[in-house]
């Protein structure tokens, strides 16, 4: 009975051993134009992931490579958001984390702990939409891409792409909860 316990757990390691360097490309993204690169490194990042979702029993849930990478961009988001509050524990003066907005074509910021607020209660809503915001744009996937991680059609990606969009920035725009369509 112990070796079938321990499998999937070899599995999932095995899977994540296979998917580190497209989690360091996600962490270096992540990074990207961020005031944590300067403290965190992608290597880390990625690093500190991988050991987070080791030990945790989310790895045992994966469906499948994509679903394991967004999983690991999940992480990654938290513990930068684990890292601003120990600073802000510390300095007793929070520093704001800035990251670019989902699909935006100009430069246009948000701070990312007021996004992962809003992925959370996104994902309370709907999480297939939830998940296509973070094949997007945590990972920075195609709509093909993320088409076929997922198995959902291109148009419904693209539709429901947009209809996150829209309820990401209402949702930050008022910090009230609205439902999506």
């Amino acid at each position: 009975m112990q070796m079938r316990s321990q499998e999937p757990a070899r599995e999932a390691e095995r899977l994540l051993a296979q998917c580190y360097d497209d989690m360091r490309r996600v962490a270096r993204r992540i990074l990207a134009g961020d005031g944590m690169a300067a403290s965190i490194q992608p290597t880390d990042l990625a690093h500190d992931a991988a050991i987070r979702l080791i030990l945790s029993n989310d790895t045992l849930s994966f469906e499948d490579r994509g679903h394991l990478l967004a999983l690991a961009a999940r992480t990654m988001r938290r513990i930068l958001i684990d890292e601003v509050r120990k600073a802000s524990a510390a300095k007793r003066r929070p520093p704001t984390m800035l990251t670019q907005w989902p699909g935006a074509s100009t430069t246009t910021l948000v701070d990312l702990s007021d996004l992962d607020e809003a992925l959370a209660a996104l994902q309370s809503y709907s999480a297939r939409h939830a998940l296509i915001v973070e094949m997007r744009f945590t990972l920075g996937l195609t709509v093909e891409e993320t088409a076929r991680q997922t198995g959902i059609p291109e148009r419904t990606v693209k539709r429901h792409w947009q209809a996150a969009r829209a309820w990401l920035h209402d949702y930050l725009k008022t910090g009230e909860h609205v439902s999506i369509a």
